[in-house]
C-alpha cells in the first residue's frame, strides 16, 4: 500500500490548520485587557513625571553649586554631611513608601 501526495497534503494541511489554531488562541491570550493596558499607562507616566521630577532637582541643585561657587559661600563640611544625611533618609522613606506600595490591597 503506499501513501499518495494528495493524503501526505492532506495530513501536512490538517497539520498547519491546528497549529494556525494553536498560534491564535496563544496570541488571544496573551493580550493586556483594557485595564491592564490603562494601569500600564499610568505607571509610565507616573514613571515619567518622577524622572522629570528628579532631572528638575538636579538642574536646580547644579544651579545653587554654581551660585555657592561664583558668590563663594559653599557649604562646610558639617553642612554637607547633613545633606548626605538629609539625603539618605529620604531615600530610604521613599524606598519604604514604594514596597509599601508594592503591596496589593486586602
Amino acid at each position: 500500500m503506499s501513501i499518495t501526495t494528495d493524503a501526505v497534503l492532506s495530513v501536512k494541511r490538517a497539520c498547519l490548520y491546528a497549529l494556525l489554531l494553536v498560534a491564535t488562541l496563544g496570541l488571544a491570550a496573551c493580550e493586556k485587557t483594557p485595564e491592564e493596558e490603562a494601569e500600564s499607562a499610568t505607571e509610565s507616566a507616573s514613571e515619567a513625571l518622577e524622572s522629570a521630577g528628579d532631572a528638575v532637582e538636579q538642574s536646580g541643585e547644579a544651579v545653587e553649586k554654581k551660585a555657592d561657587e561664583v558668590m563663594g559661600t559653599e557649604p562646610t563640611a558639617a553642612e554637607q554631611v547633613e545633606e548626605a544625611a538629609d539625603d539618605g533618609a529620604d531615600t530610604v522613606e521613599e524606598a519604604g513608601d514604594e514596597a509599601a506600595d508594592a503591596v496589593p490591597a486586602q
